[in-house]
């Protein structure tokens, strides 16, 4: 019996996702958290709407709108991305996936790695989603707002490589997650780590050795664009590129050890 192809299992991870939860809170939490804010600072600023006379002397992208996105980004990420992991598991574990799946004639290998590039795609769209509706949040308060002087900054590298260095720091924490998540399969164990590592980060910012904690990544990232940081890879992004290899291996390992 010839194998199932590669396309084939692809096709199939699409299939099943099409319905998770936690595949569609990575895609509508950028969405959800850029309405809020703005809803926010157009409230706080509905005098300034009417009478047109307020000056803001400071960048509002970074003091307006960088200042509280970014933060509930650097709050809410890691978390989410533990539920999105664990999601992707328990979505097998429930319904037998795995078990049916590997009673096919289907290479192991193949599924593993389908998976993980369906993984990679979830958090790419989830940033990139992420990081247009920043920028068009920022030019439509432009002309709500025109006393705020959005147009009188181009913060477009900034942005850009804000969002750059976070993904690729939510990619190694979804491949720590994920191999929780296939180790354990309680949700209480993924999710509780990734909260408890969340909230030490932002206790211990000023520890020396933070910068080796996955879990900073969003106040690393954030504490780069209020410095109007243009390096896009330093030795943050390398320790954090030395995890994904690292988890991507154990998670393979993991994977091929399921037991069925």
């Amino acid at each position: 019996m010839n194998q199932i192809s590669f396309f084939s299992i692809l096709t199939s991870e699409y299939f099943k996702i099409r319905y998770n939860t936690g595949v569609w809170l990575m895609l509508f939490f950028p969405l959800l958290v850029t309405i809020g804010v703005d809803l926010y600072i157009l409230d706080d600023a509905s005098h300034e709407i009417v009478n047109g006379s307020v000056t803001f002397d400071y960048n509002p992208w970074l003091f307006i709108l960088g200042r509280y996105i970014f933060q509930l980004y650097s709050i809410l990420y890691p978390i989410l991305v533990a539920i999105f992991c664990y999601s992707l598991c328990d979505m097998e574990y429930k319904n037998n996936g795995f078990k049916l799946l590997f009673t096919l004639p289907v290479n192991k290998r193949m599924v593993y790695f389908a998976k993980l590039l369906v993984l990679l795609e979830i958090i790419l769209f989830s940033v990139c989603i992420a990081y247009l509706l920043f920028l068009l949040s920022g030019y439509s308060m432009s002309y709500i707002l025109p006393g705020y002087r959005f147009q009188d900054y181009d913060f477009r590298q900034t942005v850009f490589i804000y969002f750059g260095t976070l993904y690729i720091g939510i990619i190694a924490l979804c491949m720590i997650q994920y191999a929780l998540s296939l180790l354990f399969k309680s949700f209480v164990i993924p999710v509780g780590l990734a909260c408890m590592g969340t909230m030490f980060c932002m206790i211990a910012q000023r520890w020396k050795y933070i910068d080796f904690i996955p879990y900073n990544i969003g106040w690393k990232s954030l504490n780069g664009f209020y410095a109007e940081s243009t390096v896009f890879i330093s030795n943050y992004e390398y320790t954090n590129m030395i995890y994904i290899l690292v988890f991507i291996l154990i998670c393979y390992y993991l994977f091929l050890r399921i037991k069925i």
